[in-house]
């Protein structure tokens, strides 16, 4: 009767390690992803899209989806990334720069794909003051200087159209 019971402790601990083996995937620590790792449990993992060594693109797997990363060694440095090469990924207006303005001011704004791209200038009262930027723009970041000539000290309101997006800034011109 013992020998039955060992017997069978022998080749379940044989199936379980049997069936681990063929189904287990490769684990990355947490320490080893650079941009933000986690610890998760369950499901398969793959990663996809890997861009030589120091990038990796989506890895998936349950709930669990990290779509940009690092990979990181010890002893590996990154030096950096160029900003100015990177395409936005959303449509944007930032605040006019400097605020309250004179004589001049500056808008950044961005475009995720190639679009029409009108900036005007309104008074308080509503009533449209000028055309900033009304032209064709490929994707990427961008920036439209406002000139103050012409105009009397008060709010403003920048209105930004691109497609469906719309922004609008208040803007304050003092003299």
């Amino acid at each position: 009767m013992r020998l039955n019971w060992l017997h069978m402790l022998v080749c379940g601990a044989v199936v379980i390690v049997l069936a681990g083996a063929s189904t287990a995937a490769y684990t990355i620590s947490p320490a080893v992803i650079g941009s933000g790792g986690g610890s998760s449990t369950g499901g398969g993992f793959q990663v996809s899209g890997t861009i030589g060594q120091p990038a990796i693109g989506i890895v998936t797997g349950g709930t669990y989806v990290n779509e940009i990363g690092f990979w990181y060694q010890p002893g590996w440095i990154l030096t950096g990334v160029p900003e100015g090469d990177a395409t936005p990924f959303t449509f944007s207006m930032e605040q006019n720069s400097p605020n309250p303005f004179n004589p001049v001011t500056t808008i950044q704004f961005s475009v995720p794909v190639d679009s029409r791209v009108v900036i005007t200038l309104y008074s308080a009262s509503g009533r449209e003051v000028r055309t900033v930027v009304d032209d064709e723009h490929e994707a990427g970041s961008y920036q439209a200087v406002i000139a103050a000539d012409g105009l009397p000290s008060g709010i403003y309101f920048c209105r930004m159209t691109a497609g469906r997006f719309v922004a609008t800034k208040k803007m304050v011109l003092l003299k």
